[in-house]
């Protein structure tokens, strides 16, 4: 069903009560277009799964009118779904010159059925797209070329922030354009939409600049390697790395094939500045004094298959820590990821390097406004309207408190969740409906439903184990004794137990059997028991097979 004439339709797909996965529709009559298509990481019990993708179905089923997509910038919670949108509509792509370089790049691993056109932006660029607007405002944030966005409709100014911070010393020469954020304030702002990552942090976030003396600090007295984690997109940090590389004579040697590729983009792009012969082949890490290497990596967030992982566990190829080497964990831990990356700095400390992390302030600068600065944000745009987006609940009621406290009306406030319908006019802002959104998930090269049995199985199989049960059937008698295999129990009764099974299963089947019952049922019949029994006895939930073939 398309907007009303009179309203613009919001319908959120992503992106609200969690990091990631952002993802937005905006709807006026006939046009349609979509700010953003990122992933989302998953949680510890999503066994296997790589990670959560939007749910498209909406998009899909409304791609006649899908006018264009606008991607604010490259990092993965905000471009890493586009491969996976693109297999199901086609439309322009606009963005700024590093973000699309990035995107092509993701779509070289999954090319799309139709390829789209690309559209370069710029900052203060404007482009007509169906019944919209759209200008990219420049924005700070933890990569080079973000943007938001001024949104024109016919019933008035939508801005969306996109991921911003106000960084007056950027590391990449461009403030947040402010001004062009309160001209729009001063010509009648209807809606914000803005950033609340950190909406519970006081103050100011810090400079991408106040990591550079640090980093300084660490090079000028290292003995040993220097190994710096940071995410692959922060191309600003990695500049800072190379640039204090180059002022204490070290080589850089890169890990991460992610942190490979981005080099490259923005080397090709001239977002990177460095000597030729700065940089030193990581196969070569055992043949070059330790003390002239800068390891940049992967792994920030202790990801199991990441660089920093394997050096810490000792399963790199080329180089392992040691007593002598520093190792810098330049970003702060996203949560439900403390585990993971507790454990990698357990590991590299007991290999006797000295680690900087979480703790250590002067390593760790957000790539997200603060509530001082979301007030300047709110102060200069002066919506009528304002929905908090980007973060879990608690930021988007901590953000919509922060605009109640600069006299924006609660009723003018909305904190939406995924799915919802938003319809905005020029005297109203109001939630008309939802629409069913499920939980996709890749799953190496499979897509699918988290609501599926495959999550819950995984889940089955990690806390209580599986049974595999085979029988073989001849003319209605059981040929041999059950089979019973069982994996991931711990119990010392377990041998005793898997007897009593068989005995059990071998009786129940005879006694079926005896009956009638079908192959197919007395699978179900059997698996039902054996679940109670192993329950009774261990008090545990396994994941049970029954398998029965006829000899």
């Amino acid at each position: 069903m398309k907007a009303k004439l009179d309203k613009v339709r919001i319908v959120p797909l992503g992106g609200l009560g969690g990091i990631g996965r952002n993802m937005t529709v905006f709807e006026y009559g006939e046009d349609m277009i979509v700010v953003d298509c990122g992933i989302m990481f998953p949680s510890e019990g999503m066994h296997g799964i790589d990670f959560l993708i939007p749910d498209f179905a909406y998009v899909a089923k409304n791609r006649d009118r899908l006018r264009g997509i606008i991607i604010t910038h490259g990092h993965e919670d905000h471009i890493g779904g586009m491969p996976y949108l693109l297999q199901e509509a086609n439309a322009p792509v606009y963005a700024t010159r590093l973000t699309l370089g990035l995107i092509q790049k993701r779509l070289e691993e999954k090319p799309p059925k139709e390829a789209p056109s690309f559209v370069e932006m710029s900052p203060r660029d404007k482009v007509h797209i169906g019944a919209f607007v759209i200008e990219f405002i420049r924005v700070n944030h933890s990569i080079i070329d973000g943007v938001g966005l001024a949104i024109t409709t016919p019933v008035g100014t939508i801005i969306h922030t996109g991921d911003f911070k106000v960084d007056l010393t950027s590391v990449e020469g461009e403030v947040t354009d402010m001004y062009r954020f309160a001209e729009y304030g001063e010509n009648g702002v209807l809606l914000l939409m803005s950033d609340s990552t950190n909406a519970e942090r006081d103050g100011f976030t810090r400079s991408e600049r106040t990591l550079e003396r640090k980093l300084m600090e660490i090079l000028s007295r290292a003995k040993g390697r220097t190994i710096i984690a940071t995410f692959a997109s922060n191309l600003g940090r990695i500049q800072q790395v190379l640039n204090a590389a180059h002022k204490y004579n070290k080589k850089v040697l890169v890990s991460g094939t992610t942190m490979l590729k981005n080099i490259d983009i923005a080397n090709s792009l001239g977002y990177l500045s460095f000597h030729d012969d700065l940089f030193e082949d990581i196969r070569n890490a055992n043949s070059l004094p330790h003390k002239r290497q800068v390891v940049l990596c992967t792994g920030t967030q202790g990801e199991p298959m990441s660089a920093l992982s394997r050096i810490a566990n000792g399963t790199h190829k080329n180089l392992a820590a040691g007593e002598g080497d520093i190792v810098v964990i330049t970003a702060s831990v996203i949560p439900g990821n403390e585990r993971m990356v507790y454990d990698v700095v357990n590991s590299l400390m007991r290999s006797g390097a000295e680690v900087y992390y979480e703790a250590d302030a002067d390593l760790h600068v957000s790539g997200h406004a603060s509530r001082e600065e979301l007030k300047l944000m709110i102060s200069l745009t002066k919506p009528k309207f304002f929905m908090p987006v980007h973060g879990e609940y608690r930021h988007l009621r901590a953000h919509a408190r922060l605009a109640e406290s600069l006299a924006i009306k609660p009723a003018n406030i909305i904190i939406a969740e995924n799915g919802a319908m938003l319809e905005l006019s020029a005297k109203s802002f109001e939630k008309t409906g939802a629409i069913e959104l499920r939980d996709v998930y890749l799953d190496g090269r499979e897509i699918g439903d988290m609501g599926s049995s495959l999550i819950k199985e995984r889940q089955a199989m990690a806390a209580d184990g599986i049974i595999f049960i085979t029988l073989f059937v001849s003319r209605g008698r059981l040929a041999a004794a059950p089979d019973i295999v069982s994996r991931g129990f711990t119990s010392q009764r377990l041998a005793e137990i898997t007897a009593e099974i068989s005995q059990d299963v071998e009786a129940l089947c005879e006694r079926y059997l005896d009956d009638g019952m079908k192959e197919a049922d007395l699978s179900v019949a059997l698996r039902k028991s054996v679940k109670n029994f192993i329950g009774k006895s261990l008090h545990k939930n396994p994941l049970i097979e029954v398998r029965v073939f006829g000899v």
